[in-house]
């Protein structure tokens, strides 16, 4: 595992007990797509950990909120997207701002290997239990990374991500890596879920500097307050030189 902060390599009810010592109350949801389920470690009581976050930060300081550990809409969209996709096979695959890793345990889960990454160490840990208790460790490579500065120093056939597009500073970086390390073979694409409401106009400017965009939209209700709402998934291969 490289430079994930916390020492993953620990049994599944040690790591547990690093995420309750953090968040509370924790609890296994089944989330599932298509003909496929995962059990995904969640927060118990959000609300009551966001009460603790304001506690400790009264000084003024911002509040990162745990935006990681929820599964999205998107995710669930991507997710059904997988598990029908034609894959080259042999292919490599890399999931970047992973969060709990829904979509890259679900690739895992069909028989791919899969670098997960992200840069939040809670959202490393809570992958790394999530791939335990799916069965899964052994088809993962948990990384932490930072896709605005980092080069991981490969190529991968396919990458996928959902709702990375969440801060307009990292809307550029985030197409100049996607262009170094998605490989040049010609079978290789990103693929991309994230609510419409996020337009990230500079990323897909400079994204179609170097890619071929094909979008379509899933609609979808939200639970909690009935809305209709659309996911935008985006696929994206190279262009023909």
């Amino acid at each position: 595992m490289a430079d994930t902060v916390h020492n993953l390599d620990q049994p599944i009810g040690a790591l547990i007990d690093l995420a309750v010592r953090e968040f509370g109350e924790v609890e296994f949801e089944t989330v599932s797509m298509g003909e496929r389920s995962l059990e995904i470690l969640q927060i118990k009581n959000m609300p009551k950990y966001l009460d603790k976050l304001i506690d400790k930060n009264r000084n003024g300081k911002t509040i990162t909120l745990p935006l990681w550990a929820k599964v999205w809409p998107s995710c669930l969209v991507l997710g059904y997207t997988l598990t029908r996709f034609p894959f080259a096979e042999g292919g490599t695959f890399l999931e970047v701002g992973a969060g709990c890793a829904v979509n890259g345990l679900l690739l895992a889960s069909l028989g791919h290997e899969v670098v997960i990454t992200d840069i939040e160490p809670f959202a490393l840990l809570f992958s790394k239990i999530n791939a335990l208790k799916n069965g899964l460790d052994d088809r993962v490579d948990l990384r932490r990374a930072d896709f605005t500065t980092d080069d991981m120093g490969q190529r991968f056939d396919y990458i996928i991500g959902c709702e990375v597009l969440y801060s307009e500073d990292s809307y550029e970086p985030l197409a100049d890596f996607i262009d170094s390390h998605l490989s040049d073979a010609p079978h290789a694409e990103v693929l991309l879920a994230l609510d419409r409401k996020r337009q990230g106009r500079k990323f897909f400017d400079k994204a179609a500097e170097t890619f071929a965009m094909m979008k379509s939209d899933a609609n979808y209700r939200d639970k909690e307050t009935g809305e209709e709402n659309v996911i935008n998934m985006y696929r994206m291969k190279r262009k023909a030189l």
